[in-house]
């Protein structure tokens, strides 16, 4: 399904998965994927990808724990 932004049609299969999102436990969740491909739409050219849905799938990292 083709979105439309302010430079007109984007494919969501062009748009590539980034790096936080191969290590987000939310990656196969169906609910998600709409969401998902909405945000790395929105920052497609930018250097940093910023997402606060982003759950690990190795679980919350404790500081304690990598000390």
């Amino acid at each position: 399904m083709p979105f439309f932004d302010a430079e007109g049609l984007v494919l969501p299969e062009e748009v590539r998965p980034r790096a936080a999102c191969k290590l987000c436990d939310r990656s196969t969740d169906a609910a998600e994927e709409v969401i998902c491909t909405l945000r790395r739409i929105a920052q497609r050219d930018e250097p940093v990808f910023k997402c606060t849905a982003f759950v690990s799938i190795y679980g919350i990292l404790n500081d304690d724990i990598i000390k």
